[in-house]
């Protein structure tokens, strides 16, 4: 292992480049995506909510990128899965994905759910869901997804719970949302397949400018507010701030995208797969900018 970086954290990316077969040179998830810049305007009401700097500041320049998260770079835009938006925010960041819940609650199980869906094995994924059923909700959400149009006309959501903190240090809990500001629909597959493999990504700059809200969406008292498997009963939301992209440029250094990433007033999510999130994107990084070594023999 490498002793200049957490050993777990290097172990899981490694796993999930062998569960996937993907090189550890390149993005192991997320390897598909396309570059945007912007603004972030925030809403009055953010300000009541949490005292983090980017809901008090009139203007914070963003980066994003959006991606289709599963397949390498030769798969297709059009393929099953779901998509997703990381922005950098000031001292924000948020990585969301077009399904409102996640898979699994940590970072070997989703290792487990890596290696089963790319099995060649029938029995790997119902055998999975019978030792995993928390997986379900996702994956059933997963197969009705249809192909989108745009990468720009679908809502993004955070799998975690984040901690709003106000001027009395009180604490709301609230999963994040990117909601489009002008919805596009689905396409059927099989125009989606009859599309370039990089449609999305080819496509971006022509849908630019976008806007999105972003939203708070919280809990009622019955909602497990901390597992990221769960689907939510609570209706509320209060709007928190607009994004507007307006260009595809990409920017001169790529963040380092972390889901722990917050500022002051944020509080950081409660469920070990945040944590073991962060801990994969870091270890994954190194390897892809040549700063970790690659290990030998590779970890299967």
């Amino acid at each position: 292992m490498n002793s200049n970086l957490d050993d777990g954290g290097a172990r899981l990316a490694e796993q999930v480049a062998a569960a996937t077969g993907a090189n550890l040179r390149q993005r192991l998830l997320h390897a598909r995506g396309g570059w945007a810049a912007g603004e972030f305007i925030p809403d009055p009401l953010a300000a009541q909510l949490s005292t983090a700097t980017v809901f008090a500041t009139p203007r914070t320049p963003v980066t994003a990128r959006f991606s289709s998260t599963l397949g390498d770079l030769d798969g297709h835009d059009g393929n099953p899965g779901d998509h997703g938006l990381a922005t950098r925010v000031g001292g924000l960041d948020l990585i969301m994905f077009t399904l409102p819940v996640f898979f699994v609650r940590n970072g070997p199980d989703m290792i487990a759910f890596l290696r089963a869906t790319n099995s060649d094995d029938p029995a790997a994924v119902p055998q999975f869901l019978r030792d995993h059923p928390e997986a379900a909700t996702a994956l059933g959400l997963a197969e009705q997804s249809s192909p989108i149009t745009s990468f720009t006309g679908v809502t993004y959501h955070s799998v975690h719970a984040f901690g709003l903190v106000d001027a009395t240090g009180s604490t709301r809990w609230a999963r994040l949302s990117w909601r489009p500001l002008r919805p596009l629909p689905a396409l059927d597959p099989v125009s989606a397949q009859a599309m370039p493999r990089d449609y999305l990504v080819a496509d971006l700059s022509n849908r630019l400018p976008a806007r999105f809200e972003l939203t708070a969406h919280l809990p009622d008292r019955t909602d497990e507010v901390h597992d990221p498997t769960q689907l939510w009963q609570g209706k509320e939301t209060v709007p928190l701030g607009t994004l507007t992209l307006t260009g595809s440029e990409s920017p001169s250094a790529e963040p380092d995208f972390d889901t722990l990433r917050l500022p002051e007033g944020i509080t950081a999510p409660q469920d070990q797969l945040s944590e073991d999130r962060s801990r994969i994107y870091d270890a994954a990084r190194g390897y892809r900018t040549g700063r970790l070594e690659i290990p030998s023999p590779a970890i299967r």
